[in-house]
């Protein structure tokens, strides 16, 4: 979990080790809920989660983003600014992670300048947005099958699409288009 972030000691790899903390999700259980201050991130070891909101306007829950296993989740927003979390992170099956608190974080920061370059990465380390309007379904979702294969394999359509921003209409026609 630390690899890819540099070359961490023994030492620094057990510190981290002993700051962590393992907790397992049911399907459908909340990581980080909206409007609560997010007070650590998670390393996802089993299973796979989604971060959404409800759109009041539009009555339907929007998807922002979808974490598989050996990916990072948190709220970036909140967790910076400790302000509440615009979205809710949900587990979309039976699932594990791996839990590092802020303040342990901070301590391991004080411990070793690693931390704080793993720290400049994790949270520099943007997706995508497929928000960019330059982008055409069909090439939001070729690249979403050439770069994250595994989420076409583990969310549901409709999922993938309001991830993507388009209908599930129109990633129908994309995926009748689309050669294996």
């Amino acid at each position: 979990m630390l690899a890819q972030f540099g070359n961490f000691s023994d030492t620094e790899v057990q510190l981290f080790n002993k700051n962590i903390c393992k907790r397992h999700l049911e399907k459908n259980e909340i990581l980080s809920k909206e409007g609560d201050i997010s007070k650590s991130i998670f390393f996802i070891t089993k299973g796979s989660f989604y971060q959404s909101y409800y759109n009041d306007i539009r009555e339907e829950k929007i998807i922002t983003d979808l974490y598989l296993e050996n990916e990072w989740t948190f709220d970036l927003g909140s967790l910076i600014n400790q302000s509440p979390a615009k979205a809710t992170i949900t587990a979309f099956e039976k699932s594990e992670v791996m839990e590092l608190t802020l303040d342990s974080l901070h301590k391991l920061i004080a411990i070793s300048n690693k931390f704080l370059q793993f720290n400049k990465l994790l949270i520099s380390n943007p997706k995508l947005s497929f928000y960019d309007e330059n982008m055409t379904p069909t090439e939001k979702y070729n690249y979403i099958l050439k770069t994250r294969p595994q989420l076409i394999q583990t969310f549901t359509l409709s999922m993938i699409a309001s991830y993507l921003k388009i209908r599930p209409e129109t990633i129908s026609r994309i995926r009748a288009n689309v050669s294996f």
